[in-house]
């Protein structure tokens, strides 16, 4: 037989209680706490395997964020020593498969929100699955559309706790039957079921147990990695798939290289803005040419540059048949009247005098 815990108890503020910080603790979230004016800083805690509300039908839908709901608890209760909340704190049997934890807690919630309570679920455990168990954090009053009504009476009283260690009872054998767990829980006591044996104390949690465990765990749990050098490991690309550091350092480089190489300057057209512009002024005096493209571009007219710029177009048919008509037409020139050049030194050439006109 499987060991059987279940725990009622209440929240009352006349023990010293915020129901803010006990939803926060159940919850490993930081919740705003309005009557404290502070945070309940309990996020982060490794041992809430999960957690939710569970709302009746007719709750608000804000009842669902769970520092709204809390708040609104502390609001609405007015005396020193008013009860808060009530807590179904109880054991979740080991033999009980790990997928089936949520699936009876959300069965353990919704017999209580039937009744009209709002149920803040959370499971715990410490990873080695020595102690799992499930709490149910309740209100205490009727919900409506609007907030909070009168006390549910139906939570007072040695009935309330029967009702439920019948009903986990119950709910926790049809998951272990479902599960194919032979192992069943009974909520009677030794006397009731006339046991001759010695019922077992509920030591609660050790702090130094716990911690023992979780090193034990940690040390099962490390010879299962794949053990890989901290700066080797794959890191994914957006699409998901796994990239090694050293195609990251290749491409890394590939991005160094064209940052670093000469982009080509487009030309500025007439629309361009100043900084395009002087970029492509600067392009231009800094292009490389032979020493014959530089006397052309030292000679020639401003407008007559163009041709620098251009390839050298064929020679059209119809421009030779021009160009040799219009030469046909310049022997009027006075050829006798210019003087023959004077034959320069052998191997060096000169540059013929102009004429002045």
């Amino acid at each position: 037989m499987a060991i059987y815990h279940l725990n009622v108890k209440n929240i009352s503020r006349g023990d010293g209680r915020s129901i803010v910080a006990a939803a926060a603790y159940r919850a490993g979230e930081t919740l705003p706490n309005d009557a404290e004016e502070r945070l309940s800083e309990f996020g982060g805690r490794r041992d809430v395997v999960a957690n939710e509300i569970r709302l009746p039908s007719d709750a608000a839908p804000w009842m669902a964020d769970r520092a709204q709901l809390w708040n609104a608890v502390e609001a609405a209760e007015i005396r020193k020593d008013a009860r808060l909340a009530k807590e179904v704190e109880f054991a979740l049997p080991r033999e009980l498969p790990r997928t089936a934890w949520l699936a009876v807690a959300r069965i353990m919630a919704d017999a209580y929100t039937a009744q009209g309570f709002v149920v803040d679920l959370a499971i715990h455990d410490d990873g080695t699955q020595h102690n799992p168990h499930v709490h149910l954090l309740m209100t205490t009053r009727v919900v409506t559309p609007e907030g909070f009504g009168p006390k549910i009476r139906s939570a007072d009283g040695r009935q309330f706790v029967t009702e439920a260690r019948a009903l986990w009872a119950r709910t926790a054998n049809g998951a272990l039957k479902a599960a194919g767990v032979s192992v069943t829980i009974d909520s009677r006591s030794h006397a009731k079921r006339r046991l001759d044996q010695t019922p077992d104390h509920h030591r609660g949690p050790d702090p130094d147990e716990r911690r023992a465990r979780r090193a034990h765990a940690r040390k099962e749990r490390e010879p299962m990695r794949h053990e890989e050098p901290e700066n080797d490991l794959p890191v994914p690309d957006p699409d998901g798939a796994p990239i090694h550091p050293r195609e990251l350092d290749a491409a890394e480089t590939r991005m160094l290289d064209a940052m670093h190489r000469e982009a080509p300057v487009d030309r500025a057209g007439p629309d361009a803005d100043l900084d395009h512009a002087r970029a492509v002024v600067d392009a231009q005096n800094s292009r490389e040419m032979t020493e014959d493209e530089a006397l052309a571009y030292r000679l020639a007219p401003e407008d007559l540059l163009d041709w620098l710029d251009q390839p050298a177009l064929p020679d059209d048919p119809a421009d030779l048949q021009t160009l040799e008509r219009w030469e046909d037409h310049l022997d009027w020139l006075d050829l006798d009247s210019q003087e023959p050049v004077a034959p320069a030194d052998e191997g060096i050439w000169q540059e013929p005098e102009r004429s002045h006109r």
